[in-house]
């Protein structure tokens, strides 16, 4: 008999872990993930695999992961939906666990992906702080519009990646960057075929600048254009970063729209 395919929608507080992937040194969410699947799997060795690694600290609300298990035990959707949510750490919750053709890849059947990053614009507190970036001063809704509007498109991203000579090709396509208001809380929602090492904290390391008043968007552009990472600004901090979705068809990415934070309920 054959493995049987799965795709789960994951998402995590990043808080606590040294990113999505497996790592020597530290604990990982795939490390954890992997753990309990194994025992729901009576102590098999399952490998997982996702749309992509998140840094350390980052989070995800619509991580993408797809394995291939074993057809002893059989274990159906809903039973592998809820022992996962019981076994794992409130850090880590799966939001959907469906069987998926046997090609079904997580990350090279994707079409897109939509990432959030959050800046809070209120007084620091621990909670908020845990998934945003504090800045007061974010007021410059304008210059950052502006701005944003000179990344959408098909550029080479090379002044915002990290690692840039580990890349074979930084060409990618923004298809949107949208900017939304909640009291306090700007939230950045960058929609793309795909993105690079870093590339929206890069991304958000320059746009503060913008949305502070400290620059206008021709340097922004110029910085683009340099396609030197020297060029560019520090990477913004990981604790507002979120990858909110990805996407499978090209309706789904269309209609993609940021309803509230990704830590609202």
């Amino acid at each position: 008999m054959k493995n049987i395919r799965w795709f789960m929608e994951v998402a995590y507080d990043g808080t606590d872990y040294l990113g999505w992937q497996i790592q020597p040194d530290g604990l990982t969410v795939q490390e954890v993930l992997e753990e309990k699947l194994g025992m729901i799997y009576a102590n098999q060795l399952i490998r997982t695999e996702s749309s992509g690694r998140t840094d350390a600290g980052v989070h995800a609300l619509g991580q993408a992961v797809t394995f291939s298990a074993p057809c002893r035990p059989i274990v159906q959707d809903w039973k592998l939906y809820k022992a996962l949510n019981r076994m794992l750490p409130q850090s880590i919750r799966i939001r959907e666990a469906r069987e998926v053709e046997e090609k079904f890849h997580a990350r090279f059947s994707a079409a897109g992906k939509a990432y959030t990053y959050v800046i809070n614009r209120g007084l620091p507190n621990p909670f908020s702080d845990r998934w945003s970036w504090n800045m007061g001063d974010f007021t410059d809704l304008c210059e950052l519009r502006k701005s944003c509007d000179r990344l959408v498109g098909v550029h080479d991203f090379s002044s915002f990646t990290v690692d840039r000579k580990e890349i074979d090709d930084a060409v990618r396509t923004i298809f949107r960057i949208e900017i939304h208001e909640f009291g306090d809380l700007v939230c950045l929602t960058f929609v793309g075929d795909g993105f690079l090492y870093k590339m929206i904290r890069s991304l958000m390391g320059t746009l503060a600048f913008a949305g502070t008043g400290k620059i206008k968007a021709d340097e922004v552009e110029e910085i683009l254009q340099s396609r030197k990472r020297a060029a560019a600004h520090d990477t913004a901090p990981a604790q507002g970063l979120f990858l909110m979705k990805v996407f499978y068809d090209e309706e789904s990415m269309k209609k993609f729209k940021l309803e509230k934070p990704p830590f609202w309920n």
